[in-house]
């Protein structure tokens, strides 16, 4: 740390990197030195730095009678739970290698690894089994191991049993991971990383993150990679980690109830789920010492509620892509009065440099785009050398043989080496910390019968979060598209939050002088005011679903909404739920609390609400599960 000339302690990074410690021994280490120290919390399931031991070496020996092997890769496509975690440090236990697909990921992630990769076994549960059709069409499928029986209690057992590991040793330039995020050309790309770079990574942490014992809980799935940098500083530091299960991570009250229950001491969300952890009533623990944001833009009115809510608690801004191992800048306590919030600067071992188009460094102040060179520079894509030439390039400013990641990121540095994001140089976005490629999704829209051709933009309203716009050419002879077709289309096919939340009709595609899509055409296009009351979209509309779905229209701007669609997949963002409870509440007083919203985020579920909370009996309701906010 340093102190600033305006007395604040800031993190600055060495020129080289700290000692970097490969993550299996440096978790290893503290299971000889901590062994009854809780390591993981998760779904009521509570082990220590033994029994996660044990458990992995129930769970590699399983793996390995199935074909897993150093080179090869473990699919872990199961609920996020003990047993992922368990999955992951089995496969740096054998030398492999894990990807970690959820079950509602499209299949086309999977269908992407077993292309890309030497795919050995895939641990899957279930309803949410690999479909039959998918693994028969492949020449060499995956051995499927069904998660049910894996009890964590049973392989703890298992692994109490088993001598000394008789796994050989590999090299830390092995894979460790693949993460998987969005094509342009709508194919999934693998993401390699090394166990040399995971672990420089991990080992750059300590810190900013501190010395003291802690109790670490992330809000992110196990398939973000995002997640990695505080799981693995857990891991392998004797801290306690704490992971939500799947329902607790898309209900922000039962999430923070987790904070207080474990008396939490370090927090990471994204920053559109921060937002709405800061306004459920419930509130945080006292313990909390320090709150990490990743994975998307962070900004100066989040940073400002932050302390305005927790003040004294200290606020981390970490910047990275995918390929850039976890997080390659950090930010610590950015200042909410300036005119956004900076990326900070470098981890240790991690050079961050602004180039011009011919690979200049541009001047303190002028924009240009980052690359980053050093430890943390990703191996390259999975079975795509085309794509990783053109992205990982030779680095003209290091060492021989040295590679630069080109991130796409419009940067800026400032006089203090402090870095400043600016927006993309092309068609990729993140929402709610999810990378998107608009490329992709154009590609998925254009596989639908109704449509010709497919633009997509993502437009930004204000310091709101970013809205996914479809505007599509219909079929010849056809009329414009349903746009819930169009949405029922996309899912299966695309991340919830690829979905586009507004479909425009366009015929033709205006075209700029180059004869590409004119963009700035295309947003002129955008509906102004876009409030008509609801009715295009299919579904009942019996009840208050009329009266919600209007009020809907007003607060997303668009009218494409049915009765059962979910809020965050068509343009709703956790800011936007404010002003959605704030209509809500002027026309039914009390009958929703704004963190009610994150659990019934349907027109359907939010009227039945409305309904019970007025005595009345829903007509044609029938009581439904909470639905979910996607991450």
């Amino acid at each position: 740390m340093t102190r600033d000339a305006g007395g604040t302690d800031r993190f600055v990074p060495a020129d080289a990197p700290t000692e970097v410690r490969p993550v299996w021994a440096a978790f290893r280490s503290q299971v000889v030195r901590t062994p009854e120290t809780t390591a993981l919390i998760i779904g009521g399931i509570s082990l220590t730095y033994r029994e996660l031991d044990q458990a992995s070496a129930g769970l590699a020996q399983l793996l390995w009678q199935h074909g897993l092997r150093p080179g090869r890769v473990v699919c872990v496509r199961t609920q996020q739970s003990a047993l992922s975690v368990i999955a992951m440090l089995a496969a740096l236990r054998t030398g492999s290698t894990w990807a970690v697909l959820e079950p509602d990921l499209p299949v086309g992630r999977f269908e992407a690894l077993c292309r890309d990769t030497d795919c050995a076994v895939v641990l899957s549960e279930g309803d949410d089994a690999v479909p039959a059709s998918v693994l028969s069409a492949m020449p060499a499928p995956p051995a499927v191991v069904d998660a049910a029986g894996l009890d964590p209690a049973r392989l703890v057992e298992a692994g109490r049993e088993l001598p000394t590991d008789p796994y050989p040793p590999v090299p830390e330039q092995s894979p460790a991971y693949v993460a998987y995020t969005s094509g342009s050309t709508g194919v999934p790309k693998g993401v390699m990383v090394g166990r040399d770079q995971f672990a420089a990574s991990i080992g750059c942490r300590g810190p900013v993150y501190g010395t003291e014992r802690s109790v670490f809980l992330i809000a992110l799935r196990l398939s973000f990679d995002g997640i990695l940098g505080g799981m693995f500083w857990s891991l392998t530091g004797g801290h306690t980690l704490v992971l939500p299960d799947p329902r607790q991570l898309v209900q922000v009250g039962q999430f923070t109830r987790l904070a207080r229950e474990h008396r939490v001491t370090h927090l990471f969300n994204i920053p559109s789920y921060y937002r709405a952890v800061l306004q459920d009533p419930g509130g945080l623990p006292d313990t909390l010492r320090m709150v990490v944001v990743g994975g998307e833009e962070c900004t100066p009115g989040m940073v400002a509620a932050h302390h305005e809510r927790l003040p004294g608690v200290r606020f981390v801004n970490e910047y990275g892509p995918t390929e850039t191992t976890i997080a390659c800048t950090v930010e610590t306590d950015p200042d909410p009065t300036g005119d956004r919030i900076p990326i900070g600067r470098p981890w240790p071992g991690t050079r961050a440099l602004v180039l011009d188009e011919r690979l200049r460094e541009v001047p303190a102040g002028q924009r240009g785009e980052l690359y980053v060179g050093g430890s943390l520079v990703a191996l390259g894509y999975a079975n795509q050398p085309a794509l990783t030439a053109g992205r990982f390039v030779a680095d003209p400013y290091g060492r021989p043989g040295g590679r630069l990641y080109r991130t796409g990121d419009i940067t800026s540095v400032d006089e203090r080496g402090t870095l400043h994001y600016h927006g993309r140089t092309d068609d990729q976005a993140k929402i709610r910390g999810a990378r998107i490629e608009l490329g992709e999704i154009a590609s998925v829209l254009e596989s639908h019968p109704g449509v010709a051709q497919a633009v997509v933009l993502c437009e930004r309203a204000g310091q709101d979060e970013p809205q996914v716009i479809a505007f599509v050419l219909p079929t010849p002879g056809s009329g414009p598209p349903d746009a819930s077709k169009l949405r029922e289309h996309c899912r299966g096919r695309l991340v919830e939050q690829a979905t586009p939340s507004l479909f425009v009709p366009v015929d033709p595609i205006p075209l700029d002088r180059s004869t590409k899509a004119d963009r700035a055409a295309l947003r002129r296009l955008i509906p102004a005011g876009r409030q008509a009351s609801p009715g295009t979209a299919g579904g009942d509309w019996s009840g208050h679903r009329l009266a919600v779905g209007r009020i809907w229209a007003e607060v997303l701007g668009h009218s494409g909404s049915g009765p059962d669609d979910n809020f965050f997949a068509v343009g709703g963002s956790s800011m936007k739920v404010i002003d959605l409870h704030d209509r809500l509440d002027k026309r039914w007083p009390e009958a929703l609390r704004v963190g009610e919203l994150f659990d019934h985020v349907t027109i359907a579920a939010q009227a039945r609400r409305i309904a019970d909370h007025l005595g009345e009996r829903a007509h044609g309701e029938e009581p439904a599960p909470p639905a979910t906010y996607e991450l």
